[in-house]
């Protein structure tokens, strides 16, 4: 049984769909939180009782402090924590209410690994209590053979970033790498992200450092767009300070496209030995992975291979049977 509200929930094969008001989507901004976390904890014990429930999986952090049955909570990252500029409504909630939600779950399980540690380190978890279980990619290899070149995108040869503008994305560091040696290369560099609150930013400093022509800025790509973008890019360039996980990786390398990230938080443990990983911060790194990924084609089809067999690891199967395994171990057979 699922309790939701939205359209895009599937119906039938042994899924029952139990409808929730609206209003309580996170999408609906600050009010409609109160009101989500207000039905959970008085609304969803109810029905979670009267529906004869088993065990309550919630996936967005949310869940009840005094549930009928045990529960399970899936973590994707510690982002309103650890990075409150970013989730501003949420960082009360992560700093008060959640340790206490926390208590109250049977298991925990966490989309990486790195997010596992972090669940132990910042709110005291025992680590029995935490399992991971990996995202699955949100694309088939067979979706992602569909292309279709976005219209404004009018370079033939870039590096590529998927994301925000938010600092913790590290665009910075990348698009300063660039700079340095953009005058000795062929590609320029393609940011693709939704305008937000550190947009200016991003376009003060490539206007600062003299990037205007060199840089396309890029959103609202259909994912069969997005699927050009990276099947065509020399690289992805992901260094980001803090990840959950890290899909912008797996999908380029599913897709065909080489992969540079941060050899730390979890896109290091996501892309294994598939990815050049390197310094988040570290310029000089980025510049001599840049020059050799656009020079040295057999260094670059060599990653790509990795990267493909790697990310075909990420299955929605896997998911599953992490997810199964964990509720076999607390829902009495």
């Amino acid at each position: 049984m699922v309790y939701g509200s939205s359209l895009h929930i599937p119906k039938g094969k042994g899924i029952e769909v139990a409808e929730t008001p609206s209003g309580l989507t996170f999408d609906k901004g600050s009010f409609a939180a109160v009101l989500r976390f207000t039905w959970n904890q008085i609304i969803l014990p109810i029905r979670l009782w009267r529906d004869d429930v088993d065990v309550l999986v919630s996936q967005n952090a949310d869940g009840s402090l005094w549930s009928p049955v045990p529960q399970v909570l899936i973590v994707h990252d510690l982002i309103p924590l650890l990075y409150p500029d970013e989730a501003p409504r949420l960082r009360f909630y992560y700093r008060w209410m959640f340790p206490f939600l926390l208590r109250q779950m049977t298991a925990i399980l966490t989309v990486s690994e790195h997010t596992r540690n972090d669940m132990v380190r910042h709110y005291g978890i025992d680590p029995m209590k935490v399992r991971v279980a990996y995202n699955g990619l949100r694309w088939s290899v067979t979706d992602s053979m569909k292309e279709r070149k976005p219209m404004d995108l009018r370079f033939d040869r870039y590096f590529l970033f998927v994301g925000n503008f938010a600092r913790r994305k590290n665009l910075k560091t990348v698009t300063e790498a660039f700079a340095s040696i953009c005058e000795g290369l062929i590609e320029n560099l393609v940011v693709v992200a939704y305008p937000d609150e550190w947009s200016c930013e991003y376009l003060e400093l490539i206007d600062s450092l003299g990037l205007a022509d060199r840089v396309a800025i890029l959103n609202d790509l259909q994912n069969d767009e997005l699927a050009y973008v990276y099947r065509h890019a020399s690289a992805l360039f992901l260094l980001s300070e803090y990840e959950g996980f890290g899909y912008p990786a797996l999908e380029a390398m599913l897709i065909g496209a080489a992969a540079v990230v941060s050899d730390s938080t979890s896109l290091a443990e996501i892309v294994g030995d598939a990815a050049i990983k390197i310094n988040a911060h570290d310029l000089n790194a980025a510049a001599e992975a840049m020059e050799r990924l656009s020079s040295d084609q057999e260094y670059r089809r060599e990653f790509q291979r990795l990267g493909f067999e790697r990310a075909k690891c990420f299955t929605w199967d896997s998911t599953a049977t992490s997810l199964s395994e964990t509720l076999a171990l607390i829902v009495p057979k």
